[in-house]
């Protein structure tokens, strides 16, 4: 049916890289935007959502190797859900230029996250599970909105 509308497939690879280049990206390629993305291969990520998630996986990682502990002390979960959202404040008021500390800084974000997301699962009351994640949501949300509006955003 493609070949019927003169349109030609392009191969897996290319298919990869152009969704690359427009999802995982999300910044334009090219010299001026450097610092915004990695370039693994012929694949470009986004320096933040890479950043967060992998602070998110390595978490989940730490949080499963040490359960007892975090469920012993779980005002440890606190304080890094609060040093990871500090950070991730503070991120947006000094706004590094520099794309391993804007990493860090994004790093710790996830890291925050992740113990966020391990509060809310250890939790027993419903009513605290429901209420920390909708303020989940709406810090994530709310990130986002003072990131997309910043000048930052903007490769310089």
């Amino acid at each position: 049916m493609d070949a019927e509308k003169g349109e030609e497939k392009l191969p897996i690879k290319e298919r990869l890289k152009n969704f690359s280049d427009l999802y995982l990206a999300h910044h334009e390629i090219s010299e001026e935007c450097k610092n915004h993305v990695f370039k693994i291969g012929p694949f470009y990520l986004c320096v933040g959502c890479t950043s967060v998630f992998l602070g998110i996986i390595f978490f989940s990682i730490f949080l499963f190797s040490f359960l007892d502990t975090f469920r012993a002390y779980p005002l440890i979960l606190a304080l890094v859900t609060s040093f990871g959202v500090s950070i991730a404040l503070l991120q947006l008021v000094i706004k590094p230029r520099n794309k391993w500390n804007k990493a860090l800084m994004r790093f710790t974000l996830g890291v925050g996250m992740g113990a966020l997301l391990a509060i809310i699962i250890f939790i027993p009351n419903w009513y605290l599970k429901y209420g920390l994640f909708i303020l989940l949501g709406i810090g994530t949300v709310l990130y986002n909105v003072v990131r997309r509006n910043s000048s930052e955003n903007y490769c310089n």
